[in-house]
């Protein structure tokens, strides 16, 4: 009896360590996703803190339901534990930078590193967007059944599934045709200056900022990269052109698990970049195409270095040289604690001011008759990389424009020429030029068989 007890007593120690181990491997996620999520969208974006977590964070992960969450106010910063008392996660929010997950610094530290920023943002026009944001609702083209289009956009505000994993948690809507606004709707408590989220819709920005290198200092996208790390084994062939296109030929596991780069990355390194730079080859540069956020953040590292190396310098590039000149007064970049810009995930800005990045695009990179992205710039993003599946991957771009059948397209009942900046959980800028169209949507969306495709198929109805 006395060894059978010692036996059951062995197996429930084994249990307890075996299970604060996995907690402890699973706090970058458990505690770091909800810190810096409730961080950004407390006070990048206005919203309540209480109302996020449960309608937003919780219905992700089940691991979610076992944490709680402060909001320190008066220091703008969110603190996250398991349980309420383990392995604390803390972001804090800092001016023009919004927030940034502690992993090696302190909140001193990191704020030091912003002492003296301040970002000019642009004056608008009072006139039409996009030079200025007023829209005129009521001058609407012939062409256009408005009273079918605002009921089709209305649809996507109303919640039909009781289940929190399957509602389509709609933030905004914004419709622009013939290089206009003709339609925008948002959930109470968002407006259009509201900055959202746009996860992975962020790496089409980071690609613009390095367009901008090329434009203005001459950056030949078409050499090594040059990292020091890389320069004694066989990362060293690795280009600029491989890492905007993804065939960095580097090993990156993209999934949002326990362990996992991604996870490791976003949640528990103090720089981002550095992180993914350390990996190995898993293929010869240049002949497999593997979708990898790590390589988003390299080149977000060269964004850093090739300003300056400072986190001021680099914001007065990226505000400077794109987002003053486009107009876009929410534009908003997180870092991490290196000071290079997240640029994997982490952007805000609000729809509106997507458009306008949209339309840049749209244009081939001319905005209000300035050159903004180097001639042919637009057309190299917009190329599909030779590896992607169904060609369906520019230079940090989604694309329709494969040459493969419609069944293969990212979107196969839309145009070829349709592409799309796209981001974790509904987050959707879809260009389509044949039809002068744009749309931007954003939300918090799980539901499994929601489609952005179906949406829009529904607008184009209405044109």
């Amino acid at each position: 009896m006395k060894k059978s007890l010692k036996y059951i007593a062995a197996i429930l120690v084994l249990l307890l360590a075996a299970t604060f181990y996995f907690a402890h491997k699973s706090a970058p996620v458990a505690t770091g996703y909800p810190a810096k999520y409730l961080c950004s969208h407390t006070f990048n974006s206005g919203q309540d803190a209480d109302e996020g977590m449960e309608r937003f964070v919780r219905p992700v992960n089940p691991l979610f339901s076992l944490v709680r969450h402060e909001v320190d106010y008066e220091n703008k910063a969110v603190t996250v534990k398991l349980f309420g008392w383990l392995l604390p996660s803390t972001a804090v929010y800092r001016e023009g930078c919004g927030c940034t997950l502690l992993v090696d610094m302190d909140r001193e530290a990191l704020m030091a590193q912003a002492e003296g920023l301040s970002i000019e943002r642009p004056v608008l026009k009072d006139t039409l967007w996009p030079i200025g944001n007023r829209v005129e609702l009521d001058r609407i083209p012939d062409n256009v059944d408005i009273d079918k289009l605002n009921e089709r956009l209305r649809r996507e505000f109303q919640e039909t599934a009781e289940n929190p994993k399957e509602r389509l948690n709609t933030l905004a809507i914004v419709v622009a045709y013939q290089g206009r606004i003709i339609a925008e709707h948002y959930r109470p408590g968002i407006t259009d200056t509201t900055p959202l989220l746009s996860w992975s819709a962020s790496k089409s920005i980071t690609s613009a900022l390095v367009g901008r290198l090329v434009q203005t200092q001459g950056l030949d996208i078409h050499q090594p990269a040059g990292f020091p790390a890389w320069a004694e084994d066989d990362r060293n062939a690795i280009t600029i052109d491989q890492l905007l296109r993804m065939e960095s030929g580097l090993a990156f596991d993209e999934r949002y698990a326990p362990l996992s780069d991604a996870v490791e990355m976003l949640y528990n390194s103090p720089d981002m970049g550095a992180y993914a730079l350390a990996k190995p080859l898993s293929a010869k540069p240049g002949t497999q195409w593997s979708y990898s956020s790590g390589t988003t953040n390299i080149l977000a590292k060269i964004l850093l270095e090739k300003t300056g190396g400072s986190l001021r310098r680099l914001e007065e590039f990226a505000h400077n040289e794109l987002f003053q000149k486009l107009g876009m007064r929410t534009a908003l970049f997180e870092h991490d604690e290196s000071g290079a810009f997240v640029g994997s995930s982490y952007f805000y800005a609000s729809p509106k001011d997507w458009l306008r990045f949209a339309l840049l695009y749209q244009n081939k990179g001319v905005w209000n008759g300035e050159q903004l992205l180097p001639e042919g710039w637009v057309d190299y993003c917009l190329t599909p990389t030779p590896h992607a599946p169904g060609g369906r991957y520019g230079a940090q771009i989604w694309l329709n424009a494969g040459g493969a059948g419609p069944g293969e397209r990212l979107l196969p009942r839309l145009p070829e020429d349709a592409f799309a900046f796209e981001g974790y959980q509904g987050q959707w800028i879809v260009v389509i030029p044949s039809r002068d169209l744009m749309v931007a949507r954003f939300g918090v969306t799980n539901r499994p068989g929601w489609s952005v495709e179906e949406l829009i198929l529904d607008i184009l109805e209405a044109l």
